[in-house]
């Protein structure tokens, strides 16, 4: 049977509604089901249909739960350590899902501005919908084969058990993006069911856990040779992948969760649940835990255990970085870089980064968010630029970049960037201004560029063809040392996973000082947590974890007070800086200099700093691709593309400095202070003033002032009103068509407006 057919019989109905509405693709239709069964009856057309099944997933996910959609509007701005690059007032349709609704009170004033309808998460609704309809089908289709029992009682890897498997697998992926987004919602479970209401969500956490234990162990690990004698890869859900969406579902489960108080919560066997609170209740809803949470992180154990004994021959994690040095002497010496070069070096290929569990397969040419929304910045035009345009809504706290890190930890410049793209080739400083692109947003997240491609694409913005990385190996080893602390408080097991994945970011164990982390953050418990937050900065996952956690709002509060005092110390004539806890200081100026790297170096775009003094190559991880000129970029005057930076870190004072006065003259000058020298900056009586130590001619340039000069954005506008004495509103409404056509089973909670 032709592919074109198959896609017919099983997608038909569910393109039909991503078109037209909610109510045309809840109500499935029992022609799909028919379909589905003889589809599935035989394997080459079941293994066609379960392509089509991946490709409705990685339309999903790519473009609205791990690239655009929610994923872009909630998770990768809305936690303590990462943040919008707007204005708050110029993007209230996002900032206010995205800063809890200040604190549940503008829920009305978004309905009413908006409507549900505009939301972000209408789509993202929908197309998981439609992904759970194709999964059903194929479900049901495998689950009326004559020899399923047989499948299932195998209890080992087949053709027809993976494929059983991998919608399973899907099915389950989706209704934990859904009760991440809109809490309890509809729970189908068979292709051809009509809807019947909204379920609690215990019940589907319950039930989709129950299905992946059960073809947990007739699936394929990566790397492993399937029926058909290949080896099987890592854009196809694997047994790993099910052991680690069971670990992440469980502690979803068992986590912490704003909830509906109109909604009888009861288990998968109907009993009554009883939950501990935090906080009062918040628009008609209440945020607390299950009592017995702890049954879900013991079944997280087992499954998480198994998959960082057992993840697969094709997934490594690396201590140690396999690249070395390169033939024009650029150091890597860096194994947590590694991850990120392999995803944009395996563009066009069938290869996967080694610590890949599962990739969304991504095409370049077709969209695709990685760097455009999560990456390095560029102020290119939408076409034929040096890269194109890099909008960048994946923006940094400069509490998390300079008061978070070690700054012998290798992660900080791989995870942000103080410099960006101007789209011709050339390195520009990223200002604070409230903006997009590289003009403005401040820090951004760095570990997707395309300056770092082997052959960027330059045809057209969203167009990488980087794979996301959905998961890794780091992640189920840091939530398996969470669910392990949790059951354990001393546990070996936890201590030992947390060593693992922290020291891998430094030279040395000496500097990584594992015992000396676990002291400073608290308890081994919370010491994995933030390990979490900088292990995965930028990538959308922080605002979950202190979610599920219940840590959100003492995370919140610490955020807004550093800010706070950041803000007055860089708004005060007699400081003009901040310095942090670890020592690291951000200044109301610093001194920058464009200059000619690839003459001095051979190459443009730099790797793991070799030598801090020099100010080109610190911060590491920066610069711009070596040879945009061959991809028909115009030739740059003196080759000067490259940005040298000093001052970032802690203050630097020149001896001699040549200073351009308002009226425009000119005097040379020793032995001024630098604070003197950036008040004459920040009052206007200098127009310029530049160095006259080095031989680059730096200048000096404004980086925290203009953070005093946007206070309210990085305090007053951080989750305003927002202090855990109440319930967080942080969930998207059910649209209008699923609601009104449901007569009355399905209602939006939390505030929110029916249609």
């Amino acid at each position: 049977m032709k592919k074109k057919l198959i896609y017919t019989l099983l997608t038909a109905c569910t393109l039909a509604t991503t078109m037209t509405s909610c109510k045309d693709f809840l109500e499935v239709s029992s022609p799909s089901v028919v379909d589905a069964a003889f589809v599935y009856k035989d394997l080459s057309t079941a293994e066609a249909a379960m392509a089509g099944l991946r490709d409705k997933w990685r339309e999903c996910s790519g473009s609205y739960v791990y690239g655009a959609g929610a994923f872009y509007a909630l998770d990768v701005p809305g936690s303590d350590i990462e943040r919008h690059p707007e204005s708050y007032s110029g993007q209230l349709q996002r900032h206010y899902p995205e800063g809890f609704y200040e604190n549940g009170t503008k829920i009305a004033t978004f309905c009413s501005t908006y409507s549900i309808d505009q939301a972000d998460g209408k789509n993202t609704y929908t197309y998981l919908y439609a992904t759970i309809m194709l999964a059903n089908n194929a479900i049901s289709a495998i689950e009326a084969r004559s020899d399923y029992k047989t499948i299932i009682d195998s209890k080992t890897p087949s053709a027809w058990g993976f494929l059983y498997g991998q919608a399973v697998a899907a099915r389950a992926q989706c209704y934990l993006d859904l009760t991440r987004y809109y809490g309890d919602v509809p729970y189908l479970t068979q292709g051809g069911q009509n809807v019947s209401g909204l379920t609690p969500r215990d019940v589907i956490y319950e039930g989709e856990i129950a299905k992946l234990k059960l073809v947990e162990p007739l699936m394929y690990r990566p790397g492993e040779i399937d029926s058909k004698g290949a080896a099987v890869g890592k854009g196809v859900f694997t047994r790993t992948f099910v052991q680690g969406l069971i670990g992440r579902m469980c502690l979803y489960a068992g986590g912490y969760a704003t909830r509906r108080n109109d909604m009888k919560y009861v288990d998968a066997a109907g009993n009554s649940l009883s939950f501990d609170k935090i906080g009062a209740d918040n628009n008609g809803s209440f945020y607390g835990r299950r009592q017995d949470y702890k049954q879900f992180f013991t079944t997280a154990k087992t499954y998480l255990d198994a998959a960082v004994a057992n993840p697969g021959s094709a997934v490594i994690f690396h201590a140690t970085d396999t690249r070395g040095t390169d033939a024009l002497g650029r150091i890597y010496n860096n194994p947590y870089q590694l991850f990120f070069q392999q995803l944009g070096d395996n563009v066009g290929s069938t290869k996967n980064a080694d610590e890949s569990i599962y990739e969304i397969p991504m095409t370049r040419g077709v969209s695709n968010e990685r760097p455009y929304s999560s990456g390095r910045v560029s102020d290119g035009g939408s076409t034929n630029q040096y890269p194109c345009k890099g909008y960048g809504q994946a923006r940094i706290q400069p509490a998390y970049y300079y008061g978070w890190f070690d700054n012998n930890d290798m992660r900080r410049d791989v995870t942000v960037t103080v410099t960006g793209s101007n789209g011709k080739g050339v390195e520009k400083l990223i200002p604070f201004t409230p903006g997009s692109k590289a003009s403005g947003g401040g820090l951004c997240l760095n570990k997707f560029d395309e300056n770092r491609q082997a052959s960027p694409y330059t045809a057209s913005q969203r167009n990488s063809g980087i794979n996301a990385p959905f998961m890794r190996i780091s992640d189920i080893m840091l939530l398996d040392a969470e669910v392990n602390a949790v059951l354990d408080a001393n546990s070996t097991v936890a201590y030992n996973l947390l060593k693992k994945v922290h020291e891998r970011a430094f030279a040395s164990a000496a500097l990584a000082n594992v015992d000396g982390f676990i002291s400073a953050a608290g308890s081994l418990y919370k010491a994995i947590i933030k390990e979490r937050a900088l292990e995965f900065g930028g990538e959308g996952d922080r605002r979950n974890v202190l979610l599920r956690t219940g840590l959100i709002a003492e995370a919140v509060a610490q955020t807004r007070a550093t800010n706070t005092a950041m803000v007055n110390a860089l708004a005060d004539n007699n400081k003009l800086a901040y310095t942090f806890a670890n020592g690291n200081t951000i200044s109301a100026y610093i001194w920058t200099a464009t200059g000619d790297l690839k003459t001095a170096k051979g190459y443009r775009l730099t790797t793991q700093c070799p030598d801090e003094t020099n100010p080109y190559l610190f911060p590491g991880w920066r610069g711009q691709f070596d040879s945009w000129e061959t991809l028909g970029a115009a030739a740059i005057s003196g080759n000067k593309t490259n940005v040298a930076i000093k001052g970032l870190f802690s203050q630097w004072t020149p001896a001699k400095v040549k200073i351009t006065y308002a009226d425009n003259t000119t005097a040379t000058v020793s032995g001024m202070t630098f604070l003197t020298m950036m008040q004459k900056m920040k009052d206007g009586s200098a127009k310029s003033i530049v160095e006259q130590d080095s031989g680059l001619g730096m200048a000096l340039t404004a980086w925290g002032s203009q953070i005093a000069s946007n206070g309210p954005e990085f305090y007053q506008n951080f989750f305003p009103g927002f202090d855990g004495a109440t319930a967080p509103i942080y969930f998207y409404p059910i649209n209008s068509n699923t609601v009104n056509s449901s007569n009355g089973t399905i209602t939006n909670g939390y505030g929110f407006v029916q249609q």
